[in-house]
């Protein structure tokens, strides 16, 4: 494609990896050119409220609700279903792809969102590799695995099964 992005996304739903959408603003106007990973929309939309938004899409309306949640996060309602849509723009991303490379030595897992804890599913002295589940954290209606950042040994454990928890509560440590 030869058009320049003016403004480029990517966002992730449900806080699953493999959701990644690339999102490429092309034109900006009343009607606006979006790209998601490479196919092409058209998009209008209008405000009809704080948090409701109408969609037009391939000239079909779709009443949305769009809630900011936390820092880059939305929570998303279309007809019934929930997303939990995290938004970042390239910068961020390049920042955080150069953080996670460095992703060694002792990590604090922190919450990222107000919560409870579901479960807890590893002890103090564990190994756990990449990606290993540590925790089930419920925010929003929504349960969000939280997942070690690198193979290591649990340190410290910080949290219990139905614990209340806050933004930036410190959850575990992994090194």
């Amino acid at each position: 494609m030869s058009a320049k992005a003016l403004a480029t996304y990517f966002a992730t739903v449900n806080d699953i990896p493999d959701t990644e959408f690339k999102v490429e603003i092309l034109e900006d106007g009343p009607v606006k050119k979006v790209s998601v990973n490479g196919k092409i929309y058209e998009v209008d939309y209008n405000m009809g409220g704080d948090t409701i938004h109408s969609i037009i899409l391939n000239h079909k309306s779709h009443g949305v609700q769009i809630s900011n949640i936390g820092v880059d996060t939305y929570e998303v309602k279309n007809k019934g279903d929930l997303f939990q849509v995290q938004v970042i723009d390239e910068l961020k991303k390049m920042r955080q792809s150069r953080i996670r490379s460095q992703a060694a030595g002792r990590q604090v897992i922190t919450a990222q969102m107000p919560g409870v804890i579901l479960k807890v599913h590893v002890k103090p002295g564990e190994e756990v590799t990449a990606g290993t589940p540590l925790c089930v954290l419920v925010a929003m209606k929504m349960e969000n695995e939280i997942r070690s950042p690198i193979d290591g040994v649990v340190k410290e454990v910080y949290i219990a099964d139905g614990d209340k928890v806050a933004v930036n509560d410190k959850m575990l440590v992994v090194e």
